[in-house]
């Protein structure tokens, strides 16, 4: 809802744009500053694949390197790259609200494709935004398909401390209707809910890219008999963010963090896996970096680490039994050099050495702990300096083994 404050045309606002386009941008899959509702695929089939150890470099490489639109701005907002030969990450987010009535309703259409810890989602959220006062809106939204068992159901509302300062609430129902409209068989036993909240304050002038965001979704025990996987399953989750952008002097700092606690406990039937067992998971990601915005190429300078523990049975994708623990420290330096007035390449260099250990019953064990980097040459064009669209190609090289490390574009069109 960000054009209820319209920016275009002032000085002010352009000066602003070419900030931005300076700041370095992180949000990796699943950004938890967008309401991440229980899912049923989640938590009975859980994600298909065992992570290899470069996957959480590729996510670092392959981030959205332009803060704008966020994860709060109307847009597109899109990044894709290999993860390996035939996995192929994506995060893809199109948000635009259409004004009428004098711009007291509008029309919500939020179209987003994304991956989190299990596995890959993708929502079409379809809606209404309404202004109970000038200060404070009511949302409703519903994620809708043609098997209505599987819609998920938004109550929203919105407050505006100031124009660009607010408290936001969601309640979420997801599959609403699933007991009453599905074929299955199966049943909650335990309806889902989840609950999101999150309070934004920008700059006090024409920044929106700079300031704090805290998001925090928490979806308390549900549980739920499926009798096609044969197995029941109760699920407790919280997930959060925070983001914090200033400009201190000539430095623009940036620090991100997101994490992710999740409980769950199954009841397996089958001939292979039965009886009771729980899987866990807590996850920390801490990223931190500052740009040199006074230099011409803007140098930058960052840390990330990374925190992951699970334990237990993975869902019926994998079908298996384990423990998994990384931990992964990296280091990471790019600048930006111009090459004419609306190109310019960003190369950056990354090092990381991360600590993996995994044991399961069924698949491979392994282990690691050894030096891997990466070479990163961002290729950006501005498609449209007036609306600020940026369309980056990125190949990478891996250096620890001398080879391709995947291809990235990127795409940032704000609206």
């Amino acid at each position: 809802m960000m054009n209820r404050f319209p920016l275009h045309h002032s000085p002010m606002a352009m000066a602003a744009l070419a900030l931005m386009l300076a700041i370095p941008c992180g949000s990796w899959a699943g950004s938890a500053h967008l309401p991440q509702p229980w899912r049923q695929e989640a938590v009975v089939e859980g994600r298909d694949e065992t992570y290899n150890t470069e996957r959480f470099l590729h996510l670092l490489t392959f981030r959205h390197s332009e803060p704008m639109p966020g994860p709060l701005d109307n847009g597109i907002r899109g990044t894709g790259g290999s993860v390996s030969s035939r996995r192929l990450y994506l995060d893809f987010r199109f948000r635009q609200d259409f004004g009428f009535n004098d711009d007291r309703q509008r029309f919500l259409l939020d179209i987003q494709r994304g991956e989190d810890l299990d596995g890959a989602y993708q929502r079409q959220l379809v809606g209404f935004r309404h202004n109970l006062t000038s200060d404070t809106e009511l949302w409703l939204q519903g994620d809708m398909f043609s098997d209505k068992s599987q819609s998920d159901i938004y109550f929203s509302a919105r407050h505006y401390l100031d124009r660009n300062h607010w408290l936001h609430g969601s309640w979420i129902l997801p599959d609403a209707y699933f007991n009453d409209k599905t074929e299955s068989g199966d049943e909650f036993i335990r309806q889902p809910h989840s609950f999101f909240v999150q309070w934004h304050v920008g700059h006090r002038t024409a920044r929106p890219a700079l300031g704090t965001t805290v998001s925090m979704t928490f979806s308390p025990t549900s549980e739920l008999d499926s009798r096609t996987e044969n197995l029941t399953v109760e699920n407790e989750t919280l997930k959060a963010a925070l983001t914090h952008r200033q400009l201190t002097a000539h430095l623009v700092w940036q620090v991100e963090l997101t994490g992710e606690r999740t409980r769950r406990q199954y009841q397996l039937g089958g001939p292979e896996l039965s009886g009771p067992i729980g899987f866990d998971r807590d996850y920390l990601m801490f990223d931190a970096q500052v740009t040199d915005a006074r230099r011409r190429w803007q140098p930058s300078l960052g840390i990330a680490y990374l925190a992951l523990d699970e334990a237990g049975f993975f869902g019926r994708a994998l079908n298996d039994v384990g423990t998994v623990s990384r931990r992964e420290p990296t280091i990471y330096a790019d600048l930006t050099l111009p090459l004419s007035a609306r190109t310019s390449l960003s190369p950056g260099l990354y090092l990381s050495k991360p600590d993996i250990d995994e044991d399961y019953l069924r698949h491979r064990d392994r282990r690691a702990n050894e030096f891997t980097s990466k070479l990163a040459l961002p290729f950006k064009t501005i498609l449209s300096e007036e609306d600020g669209a940026i369309l980056t190609l990125n190949p990478t090289f891996h250096l620890h083994q001398f080879g391709f490390g995947g291809g990235n574009l990127q795409l940032h069109w704000p609206m």
